[in-house]
């Protein structure tokens, strides 16, 4: 029994560690939402998410700061929000990611139904 405990244990430890603190690119995976979120991918300064096919229809939200979960940032359309799609076409190699998000900031959070479901923080000095 104790030894069937200590197995969960250590898969849960492991679980929890792929889950979170994941390297991608130059971020780090301060939290993401294994339900929506399966995997994310950096170019440089491009982020992609890939999500679960139950929320490929989904809006995002996206923010980004320079100071984690506050003092947000303008896109270039003038707002602190940009809203981005699942990208859904066979064509391009990126079919079930959302489409690219390119900024220089710290912080970005990827919000959907008005909850957290990824937040990446840039490796500082990057």
């Amino acid at each position: 029994m104790k030894r069937g405990l200590i197995v969960i244990a250590i898969l849960f430890l492991l679980v929890s560690v792929h889950a979170f603190g994941g390297e991608y690119g130059n971020f780090s995976v301060l939290e993401m939402d294994r339900t929506v979120v399966e995997d994310v991918f950096v170019q440089g300064d491009d982020i992609y998410a890939k999500i679960d096919s139950a929320y490929r229809d989904a809006a995002f939200t996206v923010k980004i700061s320079n100071e984690k979960m506050a003092d947000y940032r303008t896109w270039l359309h003038g707002g602190e929000e940009m809203t981005i799609r699942v990208y859904q076409s066979p064509q391009e190699n990126r079919h079930g990611y959302t489409y690219r998000v390119n900024t220089t900031a710290r912080y970005v959070e990827y919000w959907a139904d008005g909850k957290l479901v990824l937040h990446l923080e840039r490796a500082s000095g990057m």
